[in-house]
């Protein structure tokens, strides 16, 4: 029986010391942690000017991004069709609504530095 104790209690003390502890969470957010950088990303814009709003849809992917401080940058956009095939390039972050919605594993929110019109679109 004391075998038995000294088993456990070497058992107890193993799990609790080779757990990693508390590991910090990545912010969500135009605010939050980087996940990656989109150079001259292929997709098309869409935008409503009166609210501003504006997303990007890529063409390789589902990933579909929300344009940070849209109303900001709104002068970058305007000068393209809605729906028109553009090349973007900015800093993605996780949109926070991931945390609720495992659906939306492929939304983001994307900090816009630069928008052209893709020459080779057809």
């Amino acid at each position: 029986m004391r075998r038995f104790h000294k088993f456990i209690f070497i058992f107890g003390v193993l799990v609790f010391s080779l757990q990693p502890g508390c590991q910090k969470q990545p912010k969500c957010g135009c605010d939050g942690d980087v996940r990656f950088s989109l150079i001259e990303a292929e997709g098309i814009i869409i935008y409503i000017e009166e609210t501003s709003y504006a997303q990007f849809q890529t063409s390789v992917s589902s990933a579909h991004f929300e344009i940070c401080d849209a109303g900001e940058v709104m002068d970058m956009l305007t000068p393209f069709e809605q729906g028109e095939t553009v090349l973007v390039s900015g800093d993605a972050f996780d949109d926070c609504y991931k945390r609720v919605n495992p659906y939306a594993y492929s939304n983001y929110m994307l900090r816009l530095t630069e928008i052209k019109k893709d020459e080779f679109d057809k």
